[in-house]
Protein backbone atom coordinates (compact mmCIF):
# COMPACT_ATOMS: atom_id res chain seq x y z
CA UNK A 1 0.00 0.00 0.00
CA UNK A 2 2.27 2.45 0.56
CA UNK A 3 4.07 2.12 -2.89
CA UNK A 4 0.80 3.09 -3.95
CA UNK A 5 -0.05 6.41 -1.75
CA UNK A 6 4.06 7.76 -2.24
CA UNK A 7 3.73 8.35 -5.88
CA UNK A 8 -0.21 10.30 -5.26
CA UNK A 9 1.07 11.94 -2.30
CA UNK A 10 3.98 13.33 -4.19
CA UNK A 11 1.84 14.35 -7.21
CA UNK A 12 -0.67 15.93 -4.98
CA UNK A 13 2.59 17.82 -3.37
CA UNK A 14 3.75 19.33 -6.58
CA UNK A 15 0.51 20.01 -8.25
CA UNK A 16 0.12 22.29 -5.31
CA UNK A 17 3.56 24.12 -5.93
CA UNK A 18 2.86 24.80 -9.36
CA UNK A 19 2.37 28.67 -10.94
CA UNK A 20 -1.42 29.60 -11.40
CA UNK A 21 -2.08 30.21 -15.00
CA UNK A 22 -3.07 33.77 -15.66
CA UNK A 23 -6.81 33.64 -16.72
CA UNK A 24 -8.07 34.76 -20.48
CA UNK A 25 -9.42 38.20 -20.72
CA UNK A 26 -12.66 37.35 -22.26
CA UNK A 27 -13.25 39.56 -25.79
CA UNK A 28 -15.65 42.74 -26.32
CA UNK A 29 -18.59 41.19 -28.31
CA UNK A 30 -17.74 41.11 -32.52
CA UNK A 31 -18.52 44.39 -34.18
CA UNK A 32 -20.08 43.11 -37.10
CA UNK A 33 -20.95 46.65 -38.41
CA UNK A 34 -17.54 47.82 -37.44
CA UNK A 35 -15.91 45.16 -39.88
CA UNK A 36 -18.73 45.89 -42.74
CA UNK A 37 -17.86 49.40 -43.41
CA UNK A 38 -13.77 48.27 -43.91
CA UNK A 39 -13.02 49.52 -47.19
CA UNK A 40 -12.39 46.67 -49.40
CA UNK A 41 -9.78 47.47 -52.35
CA UNK A 42 -7.22 50.55 -52.09
CA UNK A 43 -4.20 51.95 -53.65
CA UNK A 44 -1.73 52.32 -50.85
CA UNK A 45 1.26 50.44 -50.58
CA UNK A 46 3.83 49.72 -47.63
CA UNK A 47 7.23 48.29 -47.68
CA UNK A 48 9.91 48.03 -44.32
CA UNK A 49 11.68 45.91 -42.07
CA UNK A 50 10.87 43.94 -39.18
CA UNK A 51 13.95 43.28 -36.49
CA UNK A 52 14.82 43.90 -32.56
CA UNK A 53 18.00 44.37 -31.26
CA UNK A 54 19.55 42.29 -28.72
CA UNK A 55 20.84 43.77 -25.39
CA UNK A 56 24.44 43.24 -26.72
CA UNK A 57 23.46 45.35 -29.75
CA UNK A 58 23.03 42.41 -32.54
CA UNK A 59 20.32 43.00 -34.87
CA UNK A 60 17.95 39.77 -35.14
CA UNK A 61 15.83 40.10 -38.45
CA UNK A 62 12.32 38.43 -38.50
CA UNK A 63 13.90 36.57 -41.48
CA UNK A 64 10.60 34.39 -43.12
CA UNK A 65 7.97 35.93 -40.21
CA UNK A 66 4.82 36.55 -41.53
CA UNK A 67 3.95 40.03 -41.61
CA UNK A 68 0.17 41.10 -40.80
CA UNK A 69 -1.77 44.05 -41.39
CA UNK A 70 -5.20 44.11 -39.40
CA UNK A 71 -7.77 46.93 -39.24
CA UNK A 72 -7.60 48.82 -36.12
CA UNK A 73 -11.14 48.45 -35.07
CA UNK A 74 -12.48 48.30 -31.19
CA UNK A 75 -12.06 44.42 -31.65
CA UNK A 76 -8.22 44.42 -32.40
CA UNK A 77 -7.25 47.18 -30.37
CA UNK A 78 -8.18 44.87 -27.18
CA UNK A 79 -5.55 42.86 -28.54
CA UNK A 80 -3.51 45.80 -28.76
CA UNK A 81 -4.32 47.21 -25.33
CA UNK A 82 -4.52 43.67 -23.16
CA UNK A 83 -2.24 41.11 -25.06
CA UNK A 84 0.46 43.24 -26.71
CA UNK A 85 1.05 45.73 -24.41
CA UNK A 86 -0.55 44.85 -20.85
CA UNK A 87 0.71 41.06 -21.87
CA UNK A 88 -2.12 39.50 -20.39
CA UNK A 89 -3.79 36.63 -22.43
CA UNK A 90 -7.05 37.02 -24.80
CA UNK A 91 -9.60 34.35 -24.95
CA UNK A 92 -9.39 32.87 -28.93
CA UNK A 93 -10.22 35.51 -31.05
CA UNK A 94 -13.87 35.63 -33.23
CA UNK A 95 -12.90 34.07 -36.76
CA UNK A 96 -14.35 36.99 -38.12
CA UNK A 97 -11.64 39.19 -36.90
CA UNK A 98 -9.99 38.03 -39.89
CA UNK A 99 -11.49 39.82 -42.37
CA UNK A 100 -9.15 42.49 -43.81
CA UNK A 101 -6.54 41.32 -42.83
CA UNK A 102 -3.37 41.13 -44.93
CA UNK A 103 -0.49 39.35 -44.49
CA UNK A 104 3.08 38.85 -46.30
CA UNK A 105 6.42 36.80 -45.29
CA UNK A 106 9.67 38.69 -44.70
CA UNK A 107 12.75 38.02 -46.67
CA UNK A 108 16.05 36.98 -45.19
CA UNK A 109 16.51 40.31 -43.91
CA UNK A 110 13.33 41.04 -42.28
CA UNK A 111 12.42 43.55 -45.58
CA UNK A 112 8.80 42.93 -46.43
CA UNK A 113 5.81 44.81 -48.67
CA UNK A 114 1.85 44.87 -49.16
CA UNK A 115 0.26 46.31 -52.59
CA UNK A 116 -3.12 47.17 -53.31
CA UNK A 117 -3.97 47.81 -49.18
CA UNK A 118 -7.48 49.61 -48.71
CA UNK A 119 -7.21 53.36 -46.72
CA UNK A 120 -7.36 52.83 -43.00
CA UNK A 121 -5.35 53.09 -39.50
CA UNK A 122 -3.99 49.25 -39.30
CA UNK A 123 -1.85 47.29 -36.56
CA UNK A 124 1.25 46.21 -38.32
CA UNK A 125 2.41 43.42 -36.35
CA UNK A 126 4.89 40.12 -36.48
CA UNK A 127 7.34 37.93 -34.60
CA UNK A 128 11.12 38.17 -34.56
CA UNK A 129 13.13 34.82 -32.77
CA UNK A 130 16.39 33.57 -31.91
CA UNK A 131 18.23 31.64 -30.02
CA UNK A 132 20.50 32.35 -27.34
CA UNK A 133 23.11 30.39 -25.38
CA UNK A 134 22.35 30.39 -21.27
CA UNK A 135 23.67 28.07 -18.61
CA UNK A 136 20.22 25.51 -19.59
CA UNK A 137 21.04 25.37 -23.13
CA UNK A 138 19.24 27.46 -26.02
CA UNK A 139 16.93 29.62 -24.38
CA UNK A 140 14.23 31.12 -27.31
CA UNK A 141 14.00 35.41 -27.37
CA UNK A 142 12.43 38.04 -28.76
CA UNK A 143 8.95 38.16 -29.61
CA UNK A 144 6.08 40.15 -30.75
CA UNK A 145 6.88 44.02 -32.79
CA UNK A 146 3.68 45.85 -33.36
CA UNK A 147 2.56 49.23 -34.22
CA UNK A 148 -0.07 51.47 -35.63
CA UNK A 149 0.13 52.96 -38.70
CA UNK A 150 -2.08 54.34 -41.30
CA UNK A 151 -2.46 54.17 -44.85
CA UNK A 152 -3.89 56.53 -48.05
CA UNK A 153 -5.14 55.83 -51.02
CA UNK A 154 -2.24 56.52 -53.89
CA UNK A 155 0.52 56.35 -50.82
CA UNK A 156 3.83 54.52 -50.73
CA UNK A 157 4.67 54.00 -46.90
CA UNK A 158 7.54 52.73 -45.32
CA UNK A 159 7.79 51.55 -41.60
CA UNK A 160 10.59 50.02 -39.66
CA UNK A 161 8.79 47.48 -37.54
CA UNK A 162 11.40 47.21 -34.13
CA UNK A 163 10.74 47.39 -30.26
Amino acid sequence: MKKVWMPLALSLALSACAIPQQQAVPRVPFPVAEYDALPKTGTGSLTGQVFMRTVGGDVKFGAGSDVHLQPVTSYSQQWYDTNYLGGQPLAPADLRASQGLLTTQADGNGNFSFSNVPPGKYFLSSTVSWQAPSQYGLLPQGGVVAKIITISNGSQAREMLTK
